[in-house]
């Protein structure tokens, strides 16, 4: 008998091991996702700073040009 409540005391063990490592993967996955999404937006952030300064760049010198021509 004694080793029948071994077994059954291992299994819930085991039992209660999986559901935690299974709840802990679950919200890890989720926060990797969450991540990766701000990851993402940052990127698009300073993509679209880099090329607020070129654009600007070229505003200027297209503007320099046109005067140098209008002169």
């Amino acid at each position: 008998m004694e080793v029948v409540t071994e077994y059954v005391d291992h299994r819930a063990e085991l039992e209660e091991r999986i559901r935690s490592l299974e709840s802990e993967q679950t919200a890890l996955l989720t926060e990797i996702a969450g991540l990766k999404e701000r990851l993402t937006t940052l990127e698009l952030e300073r993509h679209a700073s880099a090329l607020s300064s070129e654009v600007e760049a070229l505003r200027t010198e297209k503007a320099v040009l046109e005067e140098k021509i209008a002169t």
